[in-house]
């Protein structure tokens, strides 16, 4: 499981203030939660029937339902949601009466690190049943197409078991002048040998039987008797073969017409081969990777291997089209990457939803640059299946293969490291669509020196801001931008926040950040709008800064001095601070208010009673979840989701935004919504300056 997977949980627990301590801890911790609080049996049948789920916590001693009745119900559903409990009652019974009910573990109320462990356990082990369940939808597909070219096969072949005939293709059945297979399928093999070569045959496949692969020779000739009672010679391969997960013996007669390269060359292929997407198939890929790991060994060329992964490929797939067509999906996606490769790469599928791609002769920045550009491609292409249309968002972890690696897993394990990487820190970064693996540092380590590298970017005023416009949907002629964050280190590469503000937060050093934000902002905006340009900034705040009763007095002289109109900034926090603090946040929006400036509340949406915060804080605008805008991009089941929450808080007068807008596909879903505003990809990335030209798109 990723960092920055959203979990769509449910919860039972008759304490809705413990179910949202509950969802507050798991973002805190970085999962991202889709939470639904469940108050009944018949509330529980019916999510399941309508949504997909990852988890189900719930309390013990909950009533309505209790966890036994939710688990029958899940397991009647046939739905794979693995289901802890947590107890406040000491020692292992209830421990043990949880796991017999059908609990995948119990824990203690408010060991939160434990459960953490506990759900990454569980959620991995889902993914893992998840690829199980593919491999073996993949292992059918291939027996099928294995059967499917025995039959078809020019070479005459036949499976033995006992002395009787398991199988025999068309080829075999023709070359005896037989009519049907039925006419030898489960019949002695030696009434169809001429009398004079019975013995032979009989001790050869005793013997063979006895050593296999061992016997001193697997060429076997005899002469047979033929449909219409003719004699015919053969030269027959023997080997021992599996038919129908049954041991046998095969027999094999290659025919002779000239074309037996060229079927070498087709079985060659076919071994090869991954049969759903067309690609090479792993162990063929590793062959190639090991071949290219020992030329740099040896003084030749380095390379650069990628793992492309499709982002919530599965979930997005079984909820559009259902788990049977995955197959189909990953086929046009290989398709299409196949199609941007150049002369050399090898490109092999190498699991359920990531491909690998070998590039020779390659250095490090040109190999990054290329596997941003590639990203950009496949996010440019929409599946369309029979008037069904998917997109989906990718990522490429990078290892280098040189003189120093030393076997083939250490650059697919580097390669899945970066990737994982890259989908930990997109949530702040979503602009990362590729990265070289690094290697790691000790955490200790690490947190030293982040927390040196900040004090150092706020001594040496190392940090710059970035804008992304934000565009009404509605014909606003207001500008408005987001204001975004980066550090930059001692060699001018920009560093996001996800990778620096937990630590600035432990050495107490985000209020100065955020104040150095607020400072730069405002004098640049200050200057923009001196132009004649009606620009609005939104600017995010760490909870620190809520938590600072000198702060909103300070913004009062910054406004002044800048001689800005209140309104044309907009503070923002995330949702899980203000449920947090709700008390602190309500004076501190409030004033606010008083200074005329504007609030927003990010990643709105995933709180068990998201509106209860608008009930105490003095909100303007909304930002939902980009989780929301993920689901109706990729074109799942529950995409009246977003409408629904956009609906509710229009009646709540909010100004809305959707964030995370990558193409055009949903604009008319997101107008029709009445959406105010759009943010993403779709439109711009951050830029250095204020430079958009909001004309364009009025």
């Amino acid at each position: 499981m990723t960092t920055n997977s959203t979990i769509r949980l449910l919860i039972l627990n008759d304490s809705r203030a413990e179910a949202e301590r509950l969802i507050s801890m798991l973002n805190n911790a970085g999962h991202p939660v889709r939470a639904q609080h469940v108050d009944g049996e018949d509330v529980l049948n019916k999510l399941l029937q309508e949504k997909a789920w990852d988890l189900l916590i719930g309390l013990d001693t909950t009533t309505n339902p209790k966890p036994i009745d939710a688990i029958r119900l899940i397991r009647r559903f046939n739905k794979d949601i693995p289901a802890i409990l947590l107890t406040d009652v000491e020692g292992s019974h209830a421990i043990v009466e949880g796991m017999k009910v059908g609990a995948s573990d119990v824990v203690r109320l408010d060991e939160d690190q434990h459960l953490l462990m506990v759900i990454e356990r569980e959620m991995s082990a889902r993914m893992e049943r998840e690829q199980r369940r593919y491999a073996e939808r993949s292992h059918r597909e291939i027996e099928k197409r294995n059967q499917q070219l025995l039959d078809s096969s020019r070479d005459a072949i036949a499976f033995v078991q006992d002395g009787m005939f398991l199988y025999a293709n068309d080829s075999f059945t023709e070359l005896l002048s037989y009519e049907s297979r039925d006419d030898l399928e489960c019949l002695p093999v030696i009434d169809f040998i001429q009398e004079s070569d019975q013995d032979k045959v009989k001790k050869f496949i005793k013997e063979f039987t006895i050593r296999g692969s061992d016997v001193e020779t697997t060429k076997l000739q005899f002469s047979a008797v033929t449909g219409d009672g003719a004699s015919r010679p053969l030269n027959i391969d023997v080997r021992k073969s599996l038919y129908d997960e049954e041991t046998c013996i095969q027999l094999l007669i290659r025919t002779s017409d000239g074309n037996s390269e060229e079927l070498e060359a087709q079985l060659a292929q076919i071994k090869n081969q991954d049969i759903a997407t067309g690609l090479y198939n792993k162990n063929y890929f590793i062959e190639v990777l090991e071949s290219t790991v020992d030329k740099a060994a040896s003084g030749g060329f380095n390379s650069a291997l990628y793992q492309i992964g499709i982002d919530n490929f599965t979930q997005t797939v079984n909820e559009k089209l259902g788990a049977s067509s995955a197959d189909i999906v990953l086929g046009t996606i290989a398709t299409h990457t196949k199609s941007l490769m150049k002369q050399g790469d090898t490109l092999c599928r190498f699991s359920e939803d990531t491909f690998m791609l070998l590039v020779p002769k390659i250095d490090a920045q040109t190999a990054l640059d290329r596997a941003e550009n590639l990203c950009k491609k496949l996010q440019e292409h929409i599946v369309d299946i029979d008037g069904s249309t998917l997109s989906f968002s990718y990522a490429v972890g990078i290892s280098l293969v040189n003189e120093t690696t030393t076997n083939a897993d250490t650059p697919i394990s580097h390669a899945h490291k970066a990737l994982e990487l890259i989908k930990k820190e997109r949530e702040e970064n979503p602009e990362l669509l590729a990265r070289i693996y690094e290697p790691e540092i000790k955490k200790e380590d690490l947190k030293s020196d982040i927390s040196n590298m900040v004090q150092l970017a706020l001594d040496k005023n190392r940090f710059k801001l970035l804008f992304q416009p934000i565009l009404s949907l509605r014909g606003s002629d207001k500008e408005h931008y987001e204001v975004l964050l980066r550090m930059v280190d001692s060699t001018g590469e920009e560093i996001s926040p996800t990778e620096f503000l937990s630590s600035a937060a432990k050495i107490g050093a985000t209020t100065k950040i955020d104040r150095w934000v607020i400072l730069n902002a405002t004098k640049t905006l200050s200057e923009h709008r001196s132009k004649g340009n009606k620009t609005h900034l939104l600017i995010n705040l760490n909870r620190e800064s809520m938590l600072d009763s000198t702060l909103t007095p300070w913004l009062g002289v910054v406004l002044k001095t800048a001689k800005l109109p209140a309104d044309s900034i907009i503070f923002q926090l995330n949702e899980v601070d203000v449920n947090d603090h709700l008390n602190v946040a309500k004076t501190f929006t409030e004033q606010l208010k008083e200074l005329g400036c504007g609030f927003s509340i990010s990643r709105f949406g995933c709180a068990l009673n998201p509106f209860n915060a608008l009930k105490h804080v003095t909100a303007t605008h909304i930002k939902v979840d980009g989780s929301f805008t993920q689901e109706l991009q990729k074109g799942t089941e529950d995409t009246d989701s977003l409408g629904e929450l956009v609906r509710q808080l229009h009646q709540e007068e909010m100004i809305t935004i959707v964030p995370f807008v990558e193409n055009a596909s949903i604009l008319s879903k997101l107008w029709q919504s009445g959406v105010h505003y759009i943010q993403g990809y779709y439109l711009q990335a951050p830029a250095d300056a204020m430079e958009y030209d909001f004309d364009t798109e009025s």
